[in-house]
């Protein structure tokens, strides 16, 4: 599940699957922000229905980021070393990332969820830049998001937390009501 605690009332993870339900009940959730590119399960939307938590589902910004050079177009693949790697990554869209520390800045959410298909990437970034909005020390902020992201650290979310304007979200990040 890459389950984590950012702080009181403010996790993160993996799509949660029926196995993690039980445990997610006991932290009484009023809110499941959605990062991931693609949708999230039925099964995990009828859950939150059940439960009451409110699901602010971000996945359809589709839309590359534009500080980030778009995918290789011919078929994915290049060629490095005589070997054929798929090309980076982009990091998620910078709106996404917006709007997710929007509502992670919003008092009434708590406690809330952040997560996508893995728990790695996308939603590293959003902690990444929820941490730079705390005032977080750079190098602090990249080992906790290679901690979540193990041997798949991809080097352009790193790239993008660094350089992420935190003038961009109004207001600024407290440690989440008790």
């Amino acid at each position: 599940m890459n389950f984590g605690l950012v702080e009181d009332g403010f996790y993160r993870s993996a799509q949660p699957s029926e196995l993690n339900f039980s445990f997610l009940e006991k932290l009484n959730l009023r809110t499941v922000i959605w990062v991931g590119a693609e949708e999230p399960s039925e099964i995990l939307r009828s859950f939150l229905d059940s439960q009451g938590i409110e699901l602010h589902n971000l996945a359809p910004q589709v839309q590359l980021n534009p500080h980030f050079p778009p995918p290789y177009t011919d078929g994915g693949v290049v060629p490095f070393s005589g070997q054929l790697h798929l090309p980076p990554l982009p990091p998620p869209p910078e709106p996404l990332i917006i709007q997710a520390l929007t509502l992670l800045l919003q008092p009434s959410s708590f406690p809330t969820l952040v997560c996508c298909n893995m728990g790695r990437h996308r939603t590293g970034t959003v902690v990444g830049c929820y941490r730079k909005l705390q005032r977080w020390a750079l190098s602090s902020i990249l080992e906790e998001y290679r901690r979540y992201a193990g041997m798949k650290v991809r080097v352009l979310n790193e790239q993008f937390i660094e350089l992420f304007d935190t003038d961009l979200v109004s207001g600024t990040a407290q440690p989440a009501p008790a």
